[in-house]
């Protein structure tokens, strides 16, 4: 097999999530799919270049110097495809992003309501990482999750940020769970329980979770980091951990998600941009795209969650594009 660009962009993908499942989910297509891609690439390489383990794959050290020089050639392609022969003025939006349900969609709406940006992304599940690329001239916007101030990665010079959504977060639990029949719980009530930790924890939302629960009383106990959320739910249904929930995720059969009392973990969803580099007018665009997708997401789940249904207060607030 001849090694393409697409290629490089799975290494790549496969790396940044440390997982083949959320691989596969960020990129459309099956993890057997992608596993049988992965092969196929290592095959052209010589050689494995990722070893699975307790906390996902991980590079070996012939992925990590494929990678090293995979991310630089996609670098210096998505800077090339981003600007106008003879010029040089840029016509692409770099956009990093969280993976989430709304993707698809979302690019979609942005391909039409920009029609004469060329929109490329880049997936990770960290704020941090994000901020990072946008601070090294790596992507121009980024939605990314975060907490409270003192917890999340700060904005680097040059760099404005927009909350968009402030989300109360649920608790999820196995249906068995005694706790499963209380329309909301307080941090107090879980003193005991595994947690599996969020994703994307360097954002700030492992250090809030355990500052809240440790002021609650408890120190909190985390096992299970990494997990995707494929993994989440089976350890959660069958009772051997409780996660947070977000309101645009529907649980599944076997777990149920309760209120939380206590807003002190309340997530973020933000955007932030180079100032320099993107328009206040697409922000807006950006921003208006996105609530037009996520209002009826909400409004499906409020009719049919008991913990939404029943808490108006952990419902989230969905922040309008401000008036010009």
């Amino acid at each position: 097999m001849q090694v393409e660009l697409r290629h490089l962009r799975v290494l790549c993908q496969v790396a940044e999530t440390g997982s083949i499942t959320r691989a596969a989910a960020s990129l459309g297509v099956s993890q057997p799919t992608l596993s049988n891609q992965l092969r196929r690439i290592e095959n052209a390489f010589g050689g494995p270049l990722f070893v699975r383990g307790p906390q996902g794959i991980t590079p070996t050290a012939l992925g990590r110097h494929v990678l090293a020089r995979a991310r630089g050639v996609l670098a210096d392609v998505d800077d090339l495809l981003a600007t106008v022969p003879g010029d040089g003025s840029r016509t692409g939006i770099r956009l990093g992003t969280h993976p989430h349900i709304l993707l698809g969609e979302w690019l979609r709406s942005l391909e039409s309501e920009l029609p004469h940006r060329t929109i490329s992304t880049t997936l990770d599940y960290s704020g941090a990482v994000l901020t990072r690329r946008l601070a090294n001239d790596q992507v121009d916007v980024a939605l990314m999750g975060r907490v409270a101030d003192h917890h999340a990665p700060q904005c680097p010079p040059g760099i404005s940020e927009r909350v968009i959504t402030i989300e109360p977060c649920g608790i999820a639990i196995a249906s068995s769970h005694p706790l499963a029949s209380r329309s909301r719980v307080s941090l107090a009530d879980l003193a005991g329980e595994t947690w599996i930790p969020p994703q994307g924890g360097d954002d700030g939302g492992t250090a809030l979770l355990r500052a809240a629960c440790e002021t609650a009383g408890f120190t909190p106990r985390f096992r299970y980091a990494g997990a995707d959320v494929n993994v989440m739910v089976g350890f959660v249904a069958a009772g051997f951990a409780i996660a947070l929930a977000s309101p645009t995720w529907l649980a599944p059969e076997g777990i149920t998600v309760v209120a939380l009392a206590d807003h002190v973990t309340d997530a973020y969803r933000v955007l932030r941009w180079r100032t320099a580099g993107m328009p206040a007018g697409e922000i807006d665009i950006l921003h208006r795209t996105f609530h037009d997708l996520y209002r009826p997401i909400v409004q499906r789940n409020i009719a049919t969650q008991r913990w939404l249904a029943d808490n108006p207060d952990a419902r989230p607030q969905i922040i309008d594009v401000p008036a010009a």
